[in-house]
């Protein structure tokens, strides 16, 4: 990400104590005089396609500082007095450099943000009962990120693991609203409660389930098939229930199906996010079981996120309640502990149910007849396949910033040896916008129903912070992981992992060097057969079996 013009940037941090010492380095020639303003309202603007961002203040104090030689100024701050002998009030903070030219937000340093987790700090009070709690974060401009102080005063929550579904609400509607939730919660409870106790459990009962999918796929689809196979469909009993709830509204009839479904099962089989198990607390004889729907990738998710936006509750959570998890490898154990906030022995590192027979010489050969039976113009072509994973909070504001990628050079490049087919997160509602001139070496394929069957036919797969990679691998074939914004990425959304550091294949942070290293064939491949001799070498085919065995037939 490069600087503004002019800029104001925090670039060391330390506490003694109560005190906050702060330095912000410049490159204005002019003085500078400096204020604390809290914010309220953060407004997003685009003028020209380039995005801006602005705030509503609420509040402005001045700040005392020192300033020193080379464009430095030095803030000592006493937190118990920063506000007219007052602490300062409850929100987020930004410091802001007034000049007679203009003002400026301070922004945080690269090298500051990957540490500003480490700054917070939390001071007790009242026989423990009370805390102030400092803490420091970033918020994305068009160019950097503003520096925000959150001040915070709390109090001990002795009822934590009681969660609110719903946000106090002043408004009549917004308390009808929570009522509304909690009666429907209570209700849901309930009739659970009753049909779980008037179906015995007595281990025969089997529901594969997904609440984002509405068909039977990946690990489900596996573990299903094998337990057909295996004539294991005539010793239990294999129900479904396969919907796009999550995001959606659903009807009464809907809900009240699904939870009489729920409450006959004696195993439940989900691969992501199920939100009505935050809700129920099943019955100890069912075993809920997360065969997960992705590898591993680097964004962070769950609670490796945790104290950022959008996290799970400390309890309460659908990802508490798991039983058992299958994971890729033992090495993932750790990662995925963290990610569902779960002991290392609720984790079966069996591997992956869908990548059971993935290299099949035959399933290959009969995928690829059909595959180029379809696409006849592909089969004489290279395939380079384009995956990146979704920019945004989640699946309302997925988005991807298609003016990353030059079209021309990537048509230019293609010549006749190369196609670049372009497979979106299916999150991203705004397809890439491919001109009539380039769509013979450039194809949009966010519809194809299943990637995992296109890297049979892809030569080159270029990713980001995907978990798409962890799959792709096993092919032992080139990756290229494009990241323009790696820094604003792992500083904002966050990541299990450094990128630069553990991403098996060259990491390209501008086009530019992902077009070389494609020109040069730079692809740094000896990480791609490390990484799969670190995460493969005690994986035998057998996922789906392996994890029947371990959790029906307690072998």
């Amino acid at each position: 990400m490069n600087k503004p013009d002019v800029f104001f940037e925090i670039c060391n941090l330390k506490w003694e104590r109560i005190f906050l010492s702060l330095e912000v380095q410049t490159n204005c020639k002019d003085n500078a005089t400096f204020s604390l303003e809290r914010i309220g309202k953060i407004i997003h603007e685009e003028q020209e396609g380039t995005e801006s961002v602005r705030a509503e203040v609420l509040e402005k104090i001045p700040v005392s500082y020192e300033k020193k030689e080379n464009g430095r100024y030095y803030f000592f701050l006493n937190i118990s007095a920063m506000n007219d002998n007052a602490f300062l009030n409850n929100g987020k903070w930004r410091i802001v450099a007034h000049t007679a030219d203009s003002d400026y937000v301070c922004v945080t340093s690269h090298k500051t943000g990957y540490l500003l987790d480490d700054y917070s700090r939390i001071f007790r009070y009242g026989k423990g009962k009370y805390a102030y709690n400092i803490s420091f974060s970033s918020l994305e401009d068009e160019k950097n990120f503003w520096f925000l102080m959150n001040s915070y005063f709390m109090i001990q929550n002795k009822h934590w693991k009681t969660r609110r579904y719903v946000q106090e609400a002043m408004t009549l509607k917004g308390k009808f609203k929570r009522l509304n939730m909690y009666t429907a919660i209570v209700l849901m409870r309930a009739f659970y409660v009753v049909w779980s106790h008037i179906f015995p459990k007595r281990g025969k009962n089997i529901l594969l389930m997904s609440e984002t999918k509405d068909y039977l796929w990946g690990n489900l689809k596996s573990i299903d098939e094998r337990l057909h196979a295996r004539g294991l469909d005539k010793q239990f009993h294999i129900s479904y229930s396969f919907r796009r709830a999550v995001g959606s509204h659903m009807s009464i009839l809907s809900w009240a199906g699904l939870i009489f479904k729920i409450a006959k099962q004696d195993y439940i089989f989900v691969d992501d996010y199920v939100p009505v198990f935050g809700f129920l607390k099943l019955c100890k004889k069912t075993k809920l079981i997360q065969v997960w729907h992705a590898g591993v990738g680097f964004k962070s998710v769950g609670y490796s996120r945790f104290g950022k936006s959008g996290t799970p509750f400390p309890a309460g959570s659908c990802h508490k309640q798991y039983d058992y998890v299958l994971v890729g490898a033992p090495k993932l154990v750790e990662v995925y502990a963290e990610v569902f906030g779960l002991p290392e022995n609720r984790f079966l590192p069996v591997g992956m149910p869908r990548l059971d027979g993935f290299l099949d010489e035959n399933k290959i050969q009969n995928f690829k007849n059909e595959f180029y039976k379809e696409y006849p113009n592909l089969q004489s072509k290279k395939i380079i396949l384009f995956a990146p994973t979704y920019r945004g909070d989640g699946q309302k504001t997925a988005n991807y910033n298609y003016d990353w990628l030059d079209l021309k050079e990537i048509y230019d490049f293609c010549g006749e040896e190369y196609v670049f087919l372009v497979k979106m997160h299916p999150f991203v509602d705004d397809p890439i916008q491919i001109p009539q001139e380039y769509q013979k070496r450039i194809m949009d394929f966010a519809s194809y129903p299943n990637i995992n069957d296109l890297y049979y036919v892809t030569e080159i797969l270029i990713t980001d912070y995907s978990s798409n990679y962890f799959e792709y691998s096993l092919m032992e074939r080139p990756i290229l992981f494009y990241t323009p914004d790696r820094e604003v990425y792992e500083l904002s959304r966050g990541v299990h992992r450094s990128v630069k550091e553990c991403a098996p294949g060259k990491v390209c942070d501008t086009f530019e060097e992902m077009m070389r290293a494609l020109r040069n064939k730079d692809y740094e491949i000896e990480k791609v057969h490390q990484f799969v001799k670190d995460n493969y070498d005690e994986y035998d085919g057998h996922a789906a079996d392996k994890a029947i065995d371990a959790i029906l037939l307690k072998k």
